[in-house]
């Protein structure tokens, strides 16, 4: 079946071998995909990753779903809105309470709208060339390997008076090891006792900042040792929360991901300036 499986991704998403040999070394759970088959062999697919929401007023159970894929033949048979009814059966059966999904287009923004998401989740896209970036005291950036640090400091800058998305160590662990097979990395900034990261992938003669945990203080710096690592790189586009501090005056927002409560939603729980990120693309 894991060929099978493999076989759709690759239609589908036309990700690089490695990548998806990754994905199905790392994350892959039996229990968290759903398939539908014709014939005795699969043709669309599902995805259930586990995660949790964070906010002011309690933490809870959520799914996000992803890799949902049909082969081009079998398309518009209702394939993927019945494995979401599935995949909705057994989040309510774990007690789950809320489910996430980022549409990769306006049009699966508006399927997902009918299966009852709401868009919730927004970022702001900042994008300058090399040339834009000043230089400044050099300040020396580290790959960071420890997914327990990578988490302490995701939960430090996100977690704290808004609606959060929590991904756990296992999963950031899979990041790190993601960031490497796709050329990039998770790297680690430090000074006068201010701390960040920068979560980095390139794609040809651009820099995707995936996720930028930083200070205004080290962000300066930080972009300084990225454009000398990744001197290839020519634009840098940064994936920001709605309200970050950085590069306040810059960039454009857009909708990036959506949810559905599984439970009645909790009348003091406020989606306002809902953060996820470190999606797949």
């Amino acid at each position: 079946m894991i060929e099978e499986l493999k076989n759709i991704w690759r239609t589908c998403f036309h990700d690089a071998e490695a990548y998806i040999d990754f994905y199905f070394s790392e994350r892959y759970r039996p229990q968290n995909t759903f398939v539908h088959c014709e014939a005795g062999r699969g043709v669309a697919m599902l995805t259930m990753l586990p995660a949790t929401v964070v906010t002011p007023h309690g933490e809870f159970s959520a799914r996000y779903m992803y890799a949902v894929a049909t082969l081009p033949e079998f398309r518009n048979k209702g394939l993927s809105f019945a494995l979401a009814q599935q995949a909705d059966e057994q989040a309510q059966a774990e007690n789950c309470a809320v489910e996430v999904v980022a549409p990769a287009t306006p049009d699966l923004f508006r399927f997902y709208a009918r299966q009852g998401f709401v868009t919730a989740f927004y970022r702001r896209i900042v994008s300058f060339s090399a040339g834009e970036i000043a230089p400044v005291d050099f300040l020396e950036g580290a790959p960071l390997h420890d997914a327990e640090k990578f988490y302490t400091l995701r939960e430090y800058y996100f977690a704290t008076g808004g609606f959060f998305v929590r991904w756990d160590s296992t999963a950031l662990q899979s990041v790190l090891k993601e960031s490497n097979i796709l050329q990039g990395g998770v790297y680690y900034f430090s000074k006068n006792e201010e701390e960040g990261y920068v979560v980095a992938e390139p794609d040809g003669d651009t820099l995707l900042l995936k996720e930028a945990a930083l200070t205004p203080a080290l962000a300066p710096g930080a972009l300084c040792f990225l454009k000398q690592r990744y001197a290839q790189c020519r634009c840098f586009v940064s994936h920001l929360a709605a309200d970050s501090p950085l590069w306040t005056t810059q960039g454009t927002t857009e909708p990036v991901a959506m949810l559905k409560w599984l439970i009645p939603p909790p009348a003091a729980v406020s989606a306002a300036n809902a953060y996820i990120n470190l999606l797949k693309d």
